[in-house]
């Protein structure tokens, strides 16, 4: 029962301290909020783009002995004004540039398409000068973008059209056939048809495609959005810096009650030293669980983080909790006063987060390999690797080798620390 008194009565402290809560719970969670509310109106899966407003200019027309029944510029035109893309595409014609460039200056329109003069003509004779300008808001990227793609690839239809009719036209000359060329605009209108329908399921019917490529899935764990997998990373980092903190700030309850005298009286009792720090420790170990399974349901909830199949969390998380425990002891065991255990915390913990890759969590390939290497010499990097293939969705087993390595040094760094303990209280 006295061990049982002990662990209450340091839970109990450590719960009433508003900086201890601030720091285990409140700190990782407003560090990952100001992550989230950069990337996180992504997170959500939504991919709608913000509707873009195109202004084109028209100039082009048909050359009089065309074999074509409409200039190529209508066909860009047109594609702006096609019910396939009015969802996120608003457009208008303009009469000329310096209209179009007027109304993109007083940000009208995000995007101007301006179609030269006997465009047609001179693309067809081969012409490398002529090209369609495209003026946008310098303040857009994405929207300009898409536009230039969807003018590329209707002009690359027209030149994969042109490509036909030759290949249609050799053909029936090879089998002796003189070609007629009144059936030329036919088999334009055919490709044409073709094209449009093409590009239409190419983005709007991906399932129609000729040839598909899915990404095989992680499990059912496993997120196709990747910001919110950044997310859990973040996440994940936070939590297990702080969880160490948590560890080696509960122990400093010992400094503190050693300098209170309450530690020498509680000598005195018949209490054995080994039970009151034994209470001490389950009083950690209980801390950082308490606060890692706030942590995991807050950020369920707020960030819509997926943590994993149970299995695999449950070998990160008490993975973690031991590792945390372990270092909080052997580095309090270190410390002589709670003056002295600011600077050790701050600077110690916070240099071996950094060596452990917890602030470029969401960011794998930002840390150079010779970092990567120095990373599995501390704790905070095998659980940083833990929790990363538990939110991968890989089955637990595959934790097992990180679990192990964690509770290994965990076991380590407190058989050393409560050694160094005893020494000191004998």
């Amino acid at each position: 029962m006295k061990i049982v008194d002990i662990v209450f009565k340091d839970l109990t402290r450590s719960f009433r301290s508003a900086f201890a809560v601030g720091m285990m719970v409140i700190a990782p969670l407003m560090l990952t909020g100001l992550i989230y509310f950069a990337f996180g109106g992504m997170s959500g899966g939504d991919v709608s783009m913000t509707p873009i407003k195109v202004g084109v200019v028209n100039a082009d027309q048909l050359p009089a002995d065309s074999v074509l029944d409409a200039p190529i510029g209508d066909n860009i035109r047109s594609m702006f004004f096609d019910e396939s893309v009015e969802a996120w595409i608003t457009a208008s014609d303009y009469a000329d540039e310096e209209s179009a460039r007027g109304a993109v200056n007083a940000q009208e329109i995000g995007v101007a398409v301006i179609i030269p003069q006997n465009f047609t003509e001179r693309y067809l004779s081969g012409d490398q000068d002529v090209q369609v300008l495209i003026v946008s808001d310098p303040t857009l990227s994405i929207g300009p973008a898409v536009v230039e793609d969807m003018v590329t690839m209707m002009i690359d239809g027209v030149a994969g059209g042109g490509i036909a009719i030759q290949t249609i036209m050799e053909r029936l000359q090879a089998n002796g056939i003189q070609p007629d060329l009144a059936q030329i605009p036919a088999w334009i209108e055919r490709y044409g048809n073709w094209y449009r329908d093409f590009q239409r399921d190419l983005f709007h019917n991906p399932d129609k495609a000729a040839y598909v490529i899915v990404a095989p899935s992680a499990g059912d764990t496993d997120t196709a959005d990747p910001i919110q997998k950044m997310m859990g990373l973040t996440m994940a980092g936070q939590m297990i810096f702080f969880a160490f903190f948590t560890g080696a700030y509960s122990m400093m309850s010992i400094l503190r009650e050693e300098e209170e005298g309450t530690l020498a009286r509680l000598f005195t009792t018949p209490t054995d030293r080994t039970s009151i720090l034994t209470g001490k420790f389950i009083a950690v170990f209980i801390t950082i669980l308490l606060q890692g399974l706030v942590l995991m349901v807050a950020g369920y909830f707020a960030f819509g983080i997926r943590w994993g199949n149970l299995g695999g969390v449950a070998l990160a998380l008490t993975g973690q909790i031991v590792a945390a425990t372990g270092l909080g002891v052997l580095l309090i065991a270190f410390v002589k006063s709670t003056k002295q255990g600011g600077p050790v915390l701050g600077g110690g913990l916070t240099a071996m987060g950094m060596l452990g890759g917890l602030f470029t969590a969401n960011m794998p390939n930002a840390m150079p390999a010779a970092m990567n290497m120095i990373a599995n010499f501390t704790p905070q990097g095998w659980v940083l690797k833990a929790w990363r293939m538990a939110i991968d969705g890989q089955p637990a087993i595959d934790l097992l080798i990180p679990f192990a390595v964690m509770v290994a040094m965990g076991v380590g760094m407190f058989a050393i620390g409560a050694v160094m303990f005893r020494k000191r209280f004998a």
